[in-house]
């Protein structure tokens, strides 16, 4: 049965002929059919794309933003922000582990 969901930020492990490779991931959406899964995401980096430093930055900004007041929309944008820097920070740490 065909499925079409969303997609939270995250760590995305494709296997394909035997050989599984680790993906960060930010939102967007997952189509799983009979034969395929499709994925449209705003944010797809591999281990060795990722710049370890950059996203402890953007996470400590996106803590330290949290604690200020913003609006609705603002708090949306800067937890978005950093759930993509967390999976980019799991991603990193996990393959060098």
């Amino acid at each position: 049965m065909p499925l079409l969901t969303t997609l939270k930020p995250g760590e995305l492990r494709v296997l394909k002929n035997g050989h599984e490779t680790a993906l960060a991931v930010g939102e967007g959406f997952v189509e799983i059919t009979a034969d395929r899964v499709s994925i449209l995401t705003d944010m797809a980096l591999g281990s060795e794309q990722i710049d370890e430093r950059a996203a402890e930055q953007a996470v400590a900004r996106a803590q330290a933003a949290m604690r200020e007041d913003h609006s609705k929309e603002e708090v949306a944008a800067i937890q978005a922000s950093l759930q993509k820097a967390l999976a980019q920070l799991h991603v990193k740490r996990r393959r060098h582990s």
